[in-house]
């Protein structure tokens, strides 16, 4: 089951904020028990150097003498002889005791005189009344044998103070658990709230109502990215629906005319009498209508995996000059039946990269577009060059040229500049399509310079190698 984003992040800031505070937790308990780790040690080497200073030895006998009229002097050692033995390093014997210390039961040896006569150290020592931490010292006076002098003090306000924290930790840990995940679920409903608006805007959005944006809200976050994405989306499906609509549009009327002629001469056959040669040309006229939309068909199938990128080109040298003046060559007696010059010029190599078939498709696709809007007694022209790193090819003719306002939609789908003309020219609007198509795929630019009574020149560039 996969759990709603809301909910996972709830659990990821949960979670997070949960290790966090064991790990700190942690960290706080182990710092603090070493701070009064520290902390113990120091008092109980004050206490030893301070008893060190106040004990005096007469005959084996040891005292502590302070001036009891200073109070500091007074809290000092009452504090630091709490806990104290002194021992005779010749034999072991123990020569002095504090009563809370005789409590203890904590007798040396003499070989454990010895040793920590030898090695003077700090250890702990667990006993019935908790535990102690003992420091073993020598003492040696002016004149006289060395003593052992053991100071303990009791562990058990440092290992009381880390119990009561650590109950803190434990008792209030819980509710801040508590309390977090709350924060954290009115903070993930709050930031996900924009988020939530942004989906119901999208929501509303229909194929009637492409023009719709989400609005943003001018923060430049990852929501208003998500916005601003969207649009973008929204934008392209706005313009592809108007394109199908168009290309709809488009299609049904150079399917109505074809289909219209077809119907007429059937109609026309039942309803008169006619004669053999009559059938035989209105099946010629009938077949004539059939090709024409066979031919839209092709082109439209053609044009459909080219756009869907089923069409895959070959990458070989081709010499576009060369190639310019085998398909002007083929072209001419096209243009001569309609009293039109045609002529290459293309003097030196100039090699591109690509598909030979489709380039020479796209040059024919130029002249054939040339040919048919060039009035008789006109001229065509191919040329050819190497222009800045890039190959060039011009296609001029003097037909009538070509309204300002036309030319950004040359290269749609079924467009035609003069409508009214297009009954009589044959064609289907599709040629220069797939020509932009073509010079697309070749990662190059075809740009158009037209005026009304001017002709038109269509440049195509191409990567050179």
């Amino acid at each position: 089951m996969t759990l709603r984003f809301q909910t996972r992040l709830i659990l990821f800031c949960t979670v997070t904020f949960s290790v966090l505070l064991i790990v700190f937790g942690l960290a706080s308990y182990r710092l603090l028990a070493q701070q009064l780790d520290v902390d113990a040690t120091a008092d109980l080497d004050a206490s030893t150097a301070g008893l060190h200073s106040y004990l005096h030895f007469d005959n084996d006998v040891a005292s502590i003498v302070f001036n009891e009229n200073d109070p500091d002097q007074t809290a000092f050692v009452r504090k630091a002889s709490r806990y104290y033995q002194v021992y005779d390093a010749r034999d072991g014997r123990l020569i002095a005791e504090s009563p809370d210390m005789a409590l203890l039961g904590l007798r040396l040896t003499p070989g454990e005189v010895s040793q920590r006569l030898a090695a003077p150290a700090t250890h702990d020592l667990q006993t019935a009344f908790g535990r102690y931490r003992v420091s073993s010292s020598s003492i040696s006076p002016e004149s006289g044998p060395r003593y052992l002098l053991q100071v303990a003090a009791s562990l058990d306000p440092m290992d009381a103070a880390l119990n009561r924290y650590l109950d803190l930790l434990l008792w209030r840990a819980l509710p801040s658990l508590l309390a977090t995940i709350l924060v954290i679920w009115w903070m993930a409903h709050h930031a996900l709230g924009p988020l939530s608006d942004m989906a119901a805007e999208a929501r509303r959005v229909t194929i009637g109502s492409l023009d719709r944006r989400l609005e943003t809200r001018g923060t430049g976050d990852q929501l208003d990215d998500l916005a601003v994405a969207f649009n973008e989306t929204l934008a392209s499906l706005e313009g592809a629906v108007a394109d199908m609509r168009q290309f709809s549009s488009a299609l049904a009327h150079e399917l109505r005319t074809p289909l219209a002629a077809m119907r007429g001469e059937l109609e026309l056959a039942l309803i008169k009498s006619r004669s053999i040669d009559e059938w035989r040309t209105g099946a010629a006229s009938q077949i004539e209508e059939i090709d024409k939309l066979t031919r839209l068909v092709n082109q439209l199938l053609t044009l459909a995996r080219a756009e869907s990128g089923e069409i895959r080109l070959a990458r070989e040298a081709v010499d576009l000059s060369t190639l310019a003046a085998t398909v002007t060559e083929q072209l001419e007696p096209v243009a001569q039946s309609k009293n039109v010059t045609l002529a290459c010029a293309a003097t030196q190599p100039v090699t591109v990269t690509g598909d030979s078939q489709w380039l020479e498709r796209l040059l024919i696709n130029l002249l054939d577009n040339a040919i048919k809007y060039t009035p008789s007694g006109g001229d065509i022209r191919v040329s050819v060059s190497r222009e800045n790193g890039r190959a060039r090819l011009d296609v001029c003719d003097t037909g009538p040229g070509i309204p300002s306002e036309a030319l950004p939609h040359l290269f749609e789908r079924f467009y035609r500049v003069d409508l009214s003309r297009s009954s009589k020219t044959e064609g289907s609007g599709l040629g220069l399509s797939l020509a932009k198509w073509i010079v697309d795929r070749h990662h190059g630019r075809i740009d158009v310079r037209s005026a009304p009574g001017q002709g038109a020149t269509f440049a195509v560039q191409l990567p050179a190698r």
